[in-house]
């Protein structure tokens, strides 16, 4: 139990936290299928550390949700500039933007909840209490499993 106890305790850097996000690993331990049990069902705590997600914090998804925005209209800008200077006709232009403007949110779904956690975990470390919670959490799942 000592060793998953520093897992939750030990701090990494930004840009750690952000590629741990990138590939859908939690921020803070770097446990697979940290928050999405499915594609997009996710779960209430990473599935390795315990970490809550939401972090008992009010709009704590309005970050994830504009970082889906800022992509989807990133990739939107960037395709029509392309597409302008190469000569594109108007219509598969309007046709390739309509794909990415329902596509590009779909794909980043889960990637925007990831990175913008460890975004998140960079600027508000967690608390003892979250901390404490995490650790409660992984006891009881793991008496769950001696149960069984």
């Amino acid at each position: 139990m000592n060793s998953s106890l520093e897992l939750v305790t030990t701090r990494v850097s930004l840009p750690k936290m952000m590629l741990r996000g990138l590939v859908k690993r939690c921020a803070w331990c770097g446990g697979r299928r940290a928050f999405f049990v499915g594609f997009f069902k996710k779960s209430e705590r990473c599935q390795t550390c315990g970490l809550n997600w939401q972090r008992n914090l009010e709009g704590f998804e309005l970050g994830s949700s504009t970082m889906g925005v800022f992509i989807t209209f990133g990739s939107i800008l960037a395709w029509m500039v392309i597409s302008v200077v190469a000569g594109v006709p108007l219509v598969p232009l309007l046709v390739v933007a309509a794909v990415l403007a329902i596509g590009i949110p779909v794909l980043t779904y889960p990637l925007t909840y990831t990175v913008w956690f460890g975004v998140h975990l960079f600027m508000n470390n967690p608390t003892p209490d979250e901390l404490a919670d995490a650790a409660a959490w992984r006891e009881s799942r793991s008496q769950e499993g001696l149960e069984a």
